[in-house]
């Protein structure tokens, strides 16, 4: 297949639901026409010679319009999210940043609009599937988030002291203080002197010399920095919007070599030890640190299965998800345009 594909930046998202699958089909065999002023303005203004064009993220009137086009020619398009736009707690930073909830109930009905224009509607979770068949999309595909094969290469650093990470996004801070993360772990910094904290994203304010805080970490050096964990934290209120989460940050944990701890919520529920941790009720989280700080063979053990599990969840492993969907769209979009059944280009 000759696939187009845009994406807004080169964010984390973006990374999984862009770049690496178009990178993995690239891999087979797939022509990929990777995003420039060329493509994109072909895209815009005329009917470029693809099979498929993958959209992540681009919700504008503009965008809808290409979407219409493209498919009035018999270029198939697929449309891609990862987030539940209704549903961004109130108060957090990305809240505000996207205007509150007069402007993310517009830019849901853009989304769905969107979503029922496109061939396909490609997302993380069947909680988000649900939404846009709702919503009257007529195609959906639940495709989860997988790691770059890269991501397993990593060395891990041999030292003393215990490192409790966190890696959570702005849209989490509620999460976090809710469930009283900080005090759990200002707690464990003054019981044990050889544990370490590392919060990237939001700060957790513990203002000892044995935390760390970085509040924007590029994607290119996330794994390496969470290969300093030894115990890595995933805390999630019950909440619509972390339920339609996906669970690629424990598959991230787990490709770094710690043994991570995860509230028993949307992605996470039903995971467990097979993936290399543990599920954590909202009021067990010190005992469930603590547990895993004093006991270095459970880290281990834990940590050794979730390597062997993140070994599984590559995008070489799940490209073959994305290539039959494409396919799928390809061929839907022939049929409508009256196009002739054809053998997809490779």
């Amino acid at each position: 297949m000759r696939l187009g594909v845009i994406f807004q930046e080169e964010t984390a998202n973006a990374h999984y639901r862009a770049i690496g699958p178009m990178r993995a089909l690239e891999r087979r065999g797939h022509r990929i026409v990777w995003p420039d002023r060329v493509s994109y303005a072909d895209a815009l203004v005329g009917v470029p010679d693809w099979d498929l064009l993958h959209i992540h993220q681009f919700m504008s009137n503009a965008d809808l319009e290409v979407v219409r086009r493209l498919r009035a020619h018999g270029v198939a398009v697929v449309w891609d999210t990862d987030d539940d736009a209704r549903s961004v707690p109130s108060g957090t930073e990305t809240y505000r940043r996207l205007g509150g909830r007069r402007k993310l109930r517009r830019m849901f009905e853009q989304t769905a609009a969107i979503a029922r224009a496109a061939h396909l509607v490609t997302t993380t979770s069947d909680t988000l599937a649900r939404i846009y068949r709702e919503a009257g999309a007529e195609h959906v595909a639940v495709i989860e988030n997988y790691l770059a094969p890269e991501a397993l290469n990593g060395a891990r650093r041999r030292r003393r002291e215990v490192v409790v990470g966190c890696v959570a996004a702005n849209e989490h801070a509620g999460d976090l203080e809710q469930l009283r993360i900080a005090k759990v772990l200002r707690a464990l910094l003054h019981a044990h002197p050889e544990v370490t904290v590392i919060a990237l994203g939001v700060d957790l304010k513990l203002r000892d010399p044995r935390y760390v805080h970085r509040p924007k970490v590029p994607f290119h050096q996330l794994l390496p920095i969470v290969r300093e964990f030894d115990v890595a934290l995933a805390p999630l209120l019950d909440t619509p919007f972390n339920r339609a989460r996906s669970n690629v940050k424990l598959k991230e944990y787990a490709a770094a070599g710690a043994a991570w701890l995860a509230s028993p919520v949307g992605p996470y529920a039903g995971m467990g030890e097979a993936q290399g941790g543990l599920l954590v009720e909202d009021g067990d989280w010190y005992d469930a640190i603590k547990g895993l700080v004093l006991d270095l063979r459970r880290r281990a053990e834990l940590a050794e299965r979730g390597r062997a599990w993140a070994a599984t969840q590559t995008f070489d492993r799940g490209v073959a998800a994305w290539e039959s969907a494409f396919r799928a769209a390809v061929l839907r979009a022939r049929r409508e345009a009256g196009k002739a059944p054809q053998a997809t280009r490779r």
